[in-house]
């Protein structure tokens, strides 16, 4: 079989304290992983990354999934917005472990995404945004059916040049 049936074991599930690692702080100080995302301009710490995942899990607007390889943290998805008069929630995800990058875990994790959006929350509308020069997420949202519903020019700026925001939308309800 392929790579992704012999050793991949994916699940998400709401990220919890105890499972915030330094591999996964990290993350955040690999160039690569941060090269399309704001994330770029933020300092990370243990500490800060504990206090940030136990705000998302007090926070009803918010919920923050890790993605996992059997028990190892992976990446991260979040849905944001949930309590919008508008039924609509945003998508945020990082792979932070590259060696799993091309292997579909964010289109697994976006598609996990989309049951809960409408099974648990009843939303008409997932979006997401993305720079123009991501190419592996705007694949892993178009996999899943969203389509591009705008682009905002040399809207980001990320590593001294200036990217394209591409706006995605997916209606849930046809």
């Amino acid at each position: 079989g392929t790579l992704k049936e012999v050793y991949m074991k994916l699940s998400i599930s709401i990220l919890q304290v105890e499972q915030v690692t330094q591999s996964y702080v990290d993350w955040y100080s690999n160039e690569e992983v941060v090269r399309y995302s704001d994330n770029q301009y933020r300092k990370f710490s243990f500490d800060g990354q504990c206090s940030y995942v136990e705000n998302c899990l007090q926070n009803d607007d918010v919920n923050l999934y890790g993605i996992f390889d059997d028990t190892t943290h992976i990446g991260n998805i979040v849905i944001s917005g949930l309590s919008s008069h508008h039924r609509k929630a945003e998508l945020t995800y990082v792979i932070g472990e590259t060696n799993y990058w091309g292997k579909g875990v964010a289109s697994y994790a976006i598609a996990n995404i989309i049951q809960i959006a409408k099974e648990e929350f009843d939303l008409n509308k997932l979006y997401a945004g993305i720079a123009s020069g991501n190419i592996g997420s705007g694949k892993a949202l178009e996999k899943n059916g969203f389509v591009i519903e705008g682009t905002r020019k040399q809207h980001l700026f990320y590593g001294g040049n200036f990217f394209d925001a591409i706006d995605y939308g997916l209606l849930l309800n046809g």
